[in-house]
């Protein structure tokens, strides 16, 4: 770019012709979003159809698409002015389509220029509603890539002729939507562009990726019904175009979940389990939360929090199980490998705004939910990416943070962002509770459900025995014994799968005593030199004037050298507070203050109890017990955990814990933990103690497992969740009966 005297007073910008080829080629991403966004053109001229079609050998250099629609479409005046003006404002200023009302989808005005980036030169033939003229303009790429030519110097062709393609009463190859209004869909307005010499090769991978990016363009759900999408390709049999739809399979989900929430908000969300007839629903008001990093909350009574930013939305969601999709191939005959692959290709949860899909969300590799990190955590609750379809339906009015990055590729990763895929995820944990409770009562009747529901219990084996010492008939033995073996099978199949998680929980502890470790004796180095500079710089400012010149520098250097030492001390405290949760092999239980041990576990949470507000009451006799610490502390800090989870969601004043330690009997110990947080739900209660079961978005639902599996084996206790107790939320009981 270059400039030029345009008046005394100053200069004038000259860009480069080159600026046009950027444009095309380096905004637009790849050959399927320029695609898109020249069907997004067509759907902006109020278009009922718009067709898609390759011609000739898709080959670098050779072939042509084109791209038909029976819009509005256009004068000389606006293909002059404004089709031709790079960053046109002319969509900002009216934002909605003149007769059929559709918010605009391309604002930037670059949308056209991705014609460059599909082929070496444009042939634009187009005819205004009511004009009794076509318009003809050829557009030659290749001038923009001389480097030596000003923007202004690239004539582009334009002219005005005898209608030859837009011709009243031409008959449509193909289904379109009727008239609407003054568009009468008579053939004799619109716009066509041929785009001739590819600039990349169009091979079955390529091709594949348009069909499916432009079968969920609009949304299958409640998409813009008076615009169809048609394509053909070189070779096709079919004499006609084919309208893209989305694949069958989208009507025979085994899990629908829905729902809205308001601008203020407050939500709506519906979850329904088809094979179980179970329908949910679920209200309430969600804010962004006054604790830092902790984000979205449901807010349960009052007010409180910070109001959302990312505006009203709705949004529909299917899901299927992916081992039993026999009842999808009783319906559609296609087998279970090509059901398989249809899910495959609607896969991930699509943005659409004003009824078109927001690139690249729904792409099968575009997890922006981030729904496979969390079924890593949590593979038996949590559903991966690729067992849902579905969309979020915003509008740009409604959802202006909610904005395209530059290149089209995505909205801006910002605070309303983030809350929106909060809200989808917490949305989603509660179908995935409901389908975990779901699938725990169709299994009752399993042998392993005989059992206590204890990991660890074992498969009662008494019918067995006696039958065995009374002689009774073989086949009835027999009978039993199978019953009895697989109730062993599906609790060592439990235990296996538990322990796979443990594994990983015994390879953070070997972290966390690494890092104690190793993180002592640099921390005792500046903790001892840190307080020797102090006592020598102390010593020194006794000596000299303090209002001189080196008496102000090693003042302030006294000043800083305190600070450090004051944060080595709060490194020293965080690492005595992480050294229990080590992996370190456990002791003999001896005898310890029972409050203490609580004490030293609510200190983990320190920070987020001050910040959030909560009011913790604790046992303040010093009532001695024998336990091992660290283990009732690991107990104690997965209760707290969660508690400061849940209290987020209630409002600032009603925020409490309280602890309270009491001795039934003998060496027994009952310790009371409740909160005034919103509770376990009635559906919840029997599933908390679930391997893997969480009603948390992201939690892993290990914590509860643990801790009880601690308390039962190590001490022959128990962990209870209780109707009733002190505060009106989660009460929990700890009875310890052994080792005390």
């Amino acid at each position: 770019m270059t400039v030029e005297s345009d008046s005394p007073q100053g200069k004038a910008l000259r860009p480069r012709a080159r600026i046009m080829r950027t444009l095309g080629e380096e905004l637009i991403s790849s050959e399927v979003v320029a695609v898109i966004e020249l069907v997004k053109n067509s759907y902006d001229a109020e278009a009922g159809y718009v067709s898609i079609r390759f011609d000739g050998k898709l080959e670098v250099g050779e072939g042509s698409v084109s791209i038909e629609d029976d819009g509005h479409g256009m004068s000389l005046t606006v293909v002059e002015g404004s089709w031709m003006e790079p960053a046109t404002n002319n969509k900002k200023v009216q934002r909605s389509s003149h007769i059929l009302k559709r918010r605009f989808l391309g604002e930037k005005g670059v949308g056209r220029f991705a014609a460059a980036r599909l082929a070496t030169d444009l042939e634009l033939t187009t005819r205004a509603l009511e004009s009794d003229k076509e318009v003809y303009a050829y557009f030659d790429w290749s001038q923009f890539d001389n480097e030596d030519a000003y923007l202004d110097q690239i004539l582009i062709l334009a002219e005005e002729r005898v209608p030859q393609e837009f011709v009243r009463g031409r008959t449509r190859p193909f289904d379109a939507p009727g008239p609407h209004g003054d568009l009468r869909r008579d053939g004799s307005h619109g716009t066509l562009l041929k785009m001739n010499g590819l600039k990349r090769a169009w091979g079955d991978k390529e091709v594949y990726s348009l069909k499916k990016s432009l079968s969920r363009l609009i949304s299958p759900f409640d998409g813009e019904k008076g615009f169809k999408i048609f394509i053909q390709l070189p070779g096709d049999y079919a004499e006609q175009p084919r309208e893209l739809e989305p694949p069958e399979v989208l009507k025979y989900p085994h899990y629908t979940l829905s729902g809205r929430v308001d601008k203020h908000g407050d939500f709506e969300f519906r979850a329904e389990l088809h094979a179980s007839s179970i329908v949910e629903a679920f209200t309430g008001k969600l804010v962004n939360s006054d604790v830092k990093d902790r984000g979205v909350v449901e807010f349960v009574d009052g007010k409180g929090g910070r109001p959302l930013v990312c505006g009203p939305f709705s949004f529909n969601i299917l899901v299927w199980d992916r081992d039993q999709l026999d009842n999808i191939d009783q319906k559609l005959g296609t087998g279970i490998h090509d059901i398989r692959r249809d899910l495959d290709s609607i896969a991930g949860v699509s943005i659409f705004r004003d009824g078109f899909r927001v690139l690249p969300y729904g792409e099968a590799e575009n997890d922006w939910l981030k729904l496979d990190i969390r079924r890593v955590q949590n593979p038996t609750m949590r559903l991966s990416n690729n067992q849902i379809t579905g969309y979020v339906k915003i509008g740009a009015d409604e959802n202006p943070l909610l904005k395209d990055q530059s290149n089209r590729e995505g909205l801006d990763n910002n605070s309303a962002y983030s809350e929106l895929q909060e809200i989808i995820r917490l949305a989603l944990s509660k179908l995935e509770s409901l389908r975990f409770r779901d699938k725990k009562s169709a299994g009752a009747d399993d042998a392993s459900r005989k059992s206590d529901g204890a990991l660890l219990a074992v498969p009662d084996t008494a019918k067995l025995r006696q039958l065995i010492s009374t002689g009774a008939d073989s086949a009835e033995t027999l009978h039993l014994f199978d019953e009895t073996t697989k109730a062993w099978e599906n609790q060592v199949g439990r235990i296996r799968e538990v322990l796979s998680r443990y594994h990983s929980l015994a390879t953070l502890g070997q972290l966390v005593d690494k890092v104690v470790h190793d993180g002592r004796q640099p921390l005792s180095t500046i903790q001892t030199q840190s307080s020797l500079l102090i006592e020598s710089l102390s010593k020194a400012l006794k000596k000299l004037d303090g209002s001189s010149e080196c008496g102000k520098y090693l003042e302030g250097i006294h000043a800083r050298l305190l600070r450090v030492k004051d944060a080595a001390g709060l490194i020293d405290l965080v690492l005595k507070r992480i050294e229990p949760l080590g992996g370190r092999k456990k002791g003999r239980p001896t005898k310890v203050y029972i409050n203490e041990i609580i004490k030293n576990a609510f200190s983990h949470f320190q920070a987020d109890i001050e910040s959030l507000g909560i009011n913790v009451t604790l046992p303040a006799a010093d009532d001695l017990i024998q336990v091992d610490a660290h283990e009732l502390q690991e107990v104690l800090i997965n209760l707290i955990a969660n508690s400061v989870y849940w209290l987020s969601n209630v409002p600032k004043g009603q925020r409490a814990i309280l602890v309270q330690c009491t001795r039934p009997a003998p060496r027994e110990l009952d310790i009371i933990f409740a909160d005034s947080g919103p509770g376990v739900s009635k559906g919840n209660k029997s599933a908390i103690f679930e391997p893997y079961f969480s009603t948390k978005p992201d939690g892993v639902g290990l914590g509860l497992v643990i801790a009880g599996e601690m308390i039962r084996d190590y001490y022959n206790g128990s962990l209870e969740l209780l109707n009733s107790g002190p505060l009106p939320g989660a009460v929990f009981r700890i009875k310890l009966r052994k080792r005390v």
